[in-house]
């Protein structure tokens, strides 16, 4: 669905005009202020009435600052309930709220707009003035989440203004240093955080914190919070007595307030050592081993792009400088906290000494892997001979090596021939009479040789070290049949003729065939595309997939770059033209099909 871009103008009038609301605000209730230092800087939150101080104050308290008449910037905070006051319609109905955040069609240098459907929150910020304000309806339903990580979206605007960025991670360390510990939920970064902070070392942060760069990679402290799991909180007896939501039940995390009881250990800053991307292995002991640039910078970036509104480019720019400047390590973890604990002590340690680099080089040398499988990556193509060397040189810059590209060219009327003539790599091309995508990605399968087969179309791209990501998940889960991840949205600013990153991956296309990589056979059990549909084969094909059992692994990560312009050959296009009712009456048909099949062995 397109969203018409919202004016400059337009943005602007709609700040002012939720700014001269929140004013009001502060003369129905009178204003309250609250001052922090947060990474250097020092920030006012200006409360319309005492409603909301405290529920968001309390995660702060440990970087509280004297009252001053000047600070770096003012957030200003209030609700409906308590001021009377009512929020402004946004210029744009619902369809163009994200789950992220993100409003469709705003897109400015100087304002930044977010709706959060978590804690129903309208946040902005005017960059130029410094101003932020934040507003929900009623204090009385905010999330255990929305407190334990108060005005993250506001912190993080903020934070890029100032050159830092807010990061998905957790950070512990001693009188050496830092480690940085990231990656996606629920794979031991809470754990290892407070196994650290109960085993006495130095707690920055457990799930979000601020990172700098200059004049040294270094950790900011943002919340003296932390969260677990209903079932760890067993494993932390002494954190019990800290827990400020003792009715959490379910899928809810019982939320710690850590100040002031372990105040001498919560550190403002620490310099950053290392970078850790954490695994629960099952064993009772903690190993650390080299990881590779790669698996740290995807560890890093996808919660963090998935969650914070308004990132993009510069913030994967941003992660990528924090991972090519410190070493990473796969933290294995055991069972026995204080080993987690002995192993990062013994990290810093060596870093410290300056023998962390043999350290590294020792550990590599013991890691070889086996002969890589081949993988036939298929390149479906019409009227995209402009795109298509960007294409090749994706695939090529995968630095996989053992790989062999297909490209199938599906009745082109432009200088396809021309194209491919002028390319450099060793390519095996294909052409047909026009007949979709679907025979065109046919036809590459048929004729691959791989072990695994990928697709990329012509437009689309690859980020750094995909394939392997893949390969090694189908290597290692021998019973996964597809690897898939999620697509990236792009789209080209007229302006500087670059593609932007815009949307939530999370939101993206659930289909997306250049997103995944197959087993070959998987296409003997379910089929090949069908033909018949010009549009919606890629989600026919995966329904008919799920309906036989076949073992789909979901990465959470962005597995796929999808370049939007008006070339695509889905813009624009209906639901009956994508076929999507078709689809949904094929999988229906097949459905009734099975249920007669039923009746009559019956």
């Amino acid at each position: 669905m397109d969203f018409p871009k919202r004016s400059e103008i337009e943005q602007e009038a709609f700040f002012d005009h939720v700014y001269e609301k929140t004013l009001e605000a502060q003369c129905a209730r009178g204003a309250i202020e609250h001052f922090f230092d947060v990474a250097g800087t020092k920030v006012r939150l200006r409360f319309a009435g005492d409603r909301l101080v405290r529920e968001l104050v309390p995660a702060l308290e440990h970087l509280r600052a004297a009252p001053s008449a000047q600070a770096d910037v003012t957030f200003n905070i209030w609700d409906s309930e308590t001021t009377g006051v009512e929020m402004p319609p946004p210029p744009c109905d619902r369809t163009h709220f994200t789950d992220r955040g993100d409003f469709w069609g705003f897109k400015s240098e100087r304002f930044r707009t977010a709706f959060h459907w978590f804690d129903y929150s309208v946040n902005l910020m005017d960059r130029h003035s410094k101003t932020a304000v934040y507003w929900v309806q009623t204090g009385n339903t905010l999330p255990y989440w929305t407190k334990a990580s108060p005005l993250r979206t506001l912190f993080h605007w903020w934070m890029e203004m100032n050159g830092r960025q807010l990061l998905h991670a957790a950070a512990v360390g001693n009188r050496n240093g830092a480690v940085l510990i990231t990656g996606p939920g629920g794979i031991g970064k809470s754990t290892t955080a407070l196994a650290a902070l109960t085993h006495g070392m130095n707690y920055v942060a457990d799930d979000y914190l601020i990172v700098g760069l200059d004049p040294e990679p270094k950790a900011y402290s943002l919340y003296s919070t932390a969260k677990l799991n209903s079932d760890q909180v067993g494993t932390f007896p002494q954190l019990a007595p800290l827990i400020s939501n003792g009715d959490f039940h379910g899928e809810e995390k019982a939320m710690m307030c850590l100040f002031p009881h372990f105040t001498p250990q919560i550190s403002p800053a620490l310099p950053l050592r290392a970078i850790l991307t954490p695994r629960i292995t099952g064993g009772s002991e903690t190993t650390l081993a080299p990881a590779d640039r790669e698996t740290l910078y995807r560890a890093a970036s996808f919660t963090t792009m998935s969650q914070l509104p308004s990132v993009g480019r510069h913030t994967l720019d941003f992660i990528g400088r924090l991972t090519e400047c410190l070493p990473g390590f796969d933290l294995a973890l055991g069972s026995d906290l204080a080993g987690v604990v002995r192993e990062i002590d013994r990290l810093l340690a060596l870093l410290e000494a300056d023998v962390g680099a043999s350290f590294i080089s020792s550990a590599s040398r013991t890691s070889a892997a086996g002969a890589a499988p081949l993988v036939s990556v298929i390149v479906p193509v019409y009227n995209g001979a402009a795109f298509l060397r960007d294409a090749i040189e994706s695939i090529l810059g995968q630095g996989y090596p053992s790989i062999e590209i297909i490209v199938v060219d599906d009745g082109s009327t432009d200088d396809i021939d021309g194209a491919v003539a002028s390319l450099s790599a060793n390519i095996r091309f294909f052409q047909q009479n026009n007949s979709g995508v679907a025979a065109a990605r046919n036809r590459g399968i048929r004729d691959a040789l791989g072990e695994f087969i990928a697709f990329l179309d012509v437009d689309d791209l690859w980020p750094e070290n995909n394939l392997k990501v893949l390969v090694d998940v189908l290597r290692e889960q021998t019973h996964i049949d597809v690897v898939h991840g999620h697509g990236q949205l792009m789209e080209l600013d007229a302006t500087t003729g670059e593609y932007e990153y815009v949307g939530n991956p999370r939101e993206s296309f659930p289909f997306s065939i250049g997103a995944a990589l197959f087993r070959r056979s998987v296409f003997e059990t379910v089929g090949l595309f069908d033909t018949k549909l010009r549009f919606g084969e890629d989600t026919d094909w995966f329904t008919r997939a799920q309906e036989i059992g076949v073992v789909l692994k979901r990465l959470s990560q962005v597995t796929l770059l999808v370049r939007r312009h008006e070339q695509n050959m889905t813009r624009g296009k209906s639901l009956i033209e994508l076929n999507t009712l078709q689809v949904f009456k094929k999988a229906l048909d097949r459905k009734r099909q099975r249920d007669g099949r039923s009746l009559v062995r019956s």
